[in-house]
């Protein structure tokens, strides 16, 4: 490393080499996709300059990358260049071919092509780590010590609330009295039928329903029903303020704190959902507000007075109640408070709060079920629903191979007409008409077919997963299938008093109409590519991944 620090001739031709082959791989990945049609975002544009632009900023990052001297840098940026070039390969096999595991010459080319790729994606992983730490280095020079009395909080709070609130009524207006999307129009048949299933969460089918109701009685629904989307505003918009709130309370730089709010207000992924009936939202809304309650505990060390475990506990409570899942994550936090808080009394105050959470929850939806002579929805379809994919996929695309036995009772938990029409990036067509009383029956049986289909096509298996989480973690082009388009529906139900919609704001509806129901923000650089989950949940990856490299256990947390 020091002998190509000081020869710079080596050291170029070396990085325009490596910048080269990486750019071989690249490209070779980038065809796979070539005739696909409706690419993602900036390749609309064409391959050519993508393929310069990866070779340039190739060439440059290996240059300085080759003369690093922490080992423990080299190290951690190894790890994460091979997490993406794993990624990359994999994922456009997967979208593009349909099989990872063709044969054993295809893994071979894989693994040269992951090779290839990571002679840059080592170098950009390094480069993130600089940025991370250049970052650190600004922030505690501009981190304020000031401490803000109850007063100026309060006031900065409505401050922001306002703020993000009013950024978001141009497109309330333009879509009065809301867009309602994915399960709401299940969930107001099941209001209007008086059949209330737990199949979604009972609190958010409730509370559109009583909106739906004060309309009725007012006459017009669509009025009752914007009392639901303004509350859903008001309470999301709420949670973001009181971020920022909790930002200025660190110490976070002013320069931090007004982007992060005009990202809250203005990226329109955040103002369509706010207008949207979908329980992520509030779901989204209150566990943030618990996530940021559980910092302030657990790592910040803040003395809680009894009054402060209340808030804490009831936002726990509603993002278990508007999102079924929700208290698995946060079971898992409490064990991380359990790890980072040091004592017996603290650690059983942790246990105390988790334990609290549980059973308020539970106590909660079984209330509504008792009152709304709810029934069970189905459990299991969606919670083995991987297990069911994966099945699936073998069936499809190996049936031929499979023993009789074993396709017949594959088939009878999912219908042979569902395994014909297999999609593997959606999991729907599958779990949605599986057999939920043969899969509550049938349990320990269903598991051990699971098991030998696999023991015989694990690669298949992989596959499924692959292909079912790749809008994760997958940055490169992909279908519609893995990034849709944001649907801006025009009817609620389609049985009862219907949803009017009335546009308020015209200039409104005219911007959000090209980029949402037409898609066109797909192909809009830079914007297009801040719609997908992939760079976040990287970015998450490369903090982690810093934060282990400084040794800082809070912040791995």
């Amino acid at each position: 490393m020091k002998y190509l620090k000081h020869n710079k001739i080596i050291r170029n031709t070396i990085s325009i080499v490596l910048a080269y082959l990486a750019t071989l791989a690249f490209s070779y990945i980038l065809k796979l996709g070539k005739n696909e049609g409706d690419l993602f975002s900036m390749l609309d544009y064409g391959y050519d300059w993508l393929t310069m632009v990866f070779f340039v900023l190739g060439s440059v990052t290996i240059s300085r990358f080759v003369i690093l001297e922490n080992k423990r840098t080299i190290v951690f940026s190894f790890v994460g260049g091979m997490l993406l070039s794993l990624s990359s390969v994999w994922g456009a096999y997967a979208l593009f071919v349909n099989d990872i595991f063709l044969s054993g010459e295809v893994f071979f080319l894989q693994l040269m092509l992951m090779i290839g790729l990571n002679f840059v994606m080592t170098p950009a992983v390094a480069e993130i780590f600089a940025l991370l730490k250049k970052y650190e280095e600004w922030y505690d020079k501009k981190s304020e010590s000031k401490v803000f009395n109850k007063k100026n909080n309060l006031i900065y709070f409505l401050i922001v609330w306002g703020i993000i609130f009013i950024c978001y009524l141009p497109i309330f207006l333009a879509y009065w009295p809301g867009n309602f999307v994915f399960d709401a129009s299940y969930q107001m048949n099941e209001v209007i039928n008086n059949a209330y299933k737990t199949h979604h969460p009972l609190l958010h089918t409730w509370l559109m329903g009583t909106a739906y109701n004060i309309g009725l009685e007012m006459g017009n629904v669509s009025q009752g029903f914007q009392l639901y989307t303004l509350l859903q505003m008001l309470v999301l918009s709420s949670s973001f303020a009181y971020c920022i709130l909790y930002l200025r309370k660190k110490g976070v730089p002013l320069l931090v704190r007004i982007l992060s709010v005009l990202w809250f207000a203005l990226f329109p992924m955040n103002s369509i959902f706010a207008i949207s009936a979908t329980k992520d939202v509030l779901f989204a809304a209150f566990f943030l507000y618990t996530m940021i309650f559980f910092c302030r505990y657990f790592f910040d060390k803040e003395k809680f007075r009894w009054h402060t475990y209340i808030p804490m506990i009831l936002f726990a409570v509603l993002s278990a109640m508007f999102r079924n899942n929700a208290i698995y994550a946060i079971v898992v936090f409490g064990i991380i408070g359990l790890v980072v808080i040091k004592g017996i009394v603290e650690k059983g105050k942790v246990v105390l709060i988790i334990l609290s959470v549980y059973l308020l929850t539970t106590l909660g939806n079984q209330l509504l079920i008792d009152g709304l002579n709810a029934y069970p929805g189905a459990k299991n379809r969606e919670s083995l629903s991987v297990p069911l994919q994966g099945l699936a996929r073998v069936a499809s695309y190996r049936g031929d191979e499979l023993y009789e036995y074993l396709y017949n009772e594959i088939c009878m938990y999912i219908r042979a007409e569902d395994i014909k029409g297999y999609n593997p990036f959606l999991s729907d067509p599958i779990k949605n008409e599986a057999n939920e009383e043969l899969l509550e029956t049938n349990k320990s049986n269903f598991f051990k077919l699971w098991c030998k289909v696999g023991i015989e096509f694990p690669d298949e298996y992989v596959e499924s997963l692959v292909a079912n989480t790749m809008g994760y973690w997958y940055l490169l082009p992909m279908k519609d299938y893995v990034s849709m388009k944001v649907s801006l529906y025009h009817t609620l139900i389609g049985t009862g008093e219907e949803i009017e919609k009335v546009c308020y704001c015209d200039w409104g509806k005219e911007m959000y109409n090209d980029l949402f129901y037409k898609g066109t923000y797909k192909y809009v650089p830079i914007l297009g590519y801040s719609f997908r989950i992939a760079p976040y949940m990287w970015f998450i990856v490369f903090v982690a991944l810093w934060s282990i490299l400084r040794k800082d256990k809070k912040a791995i947390c």
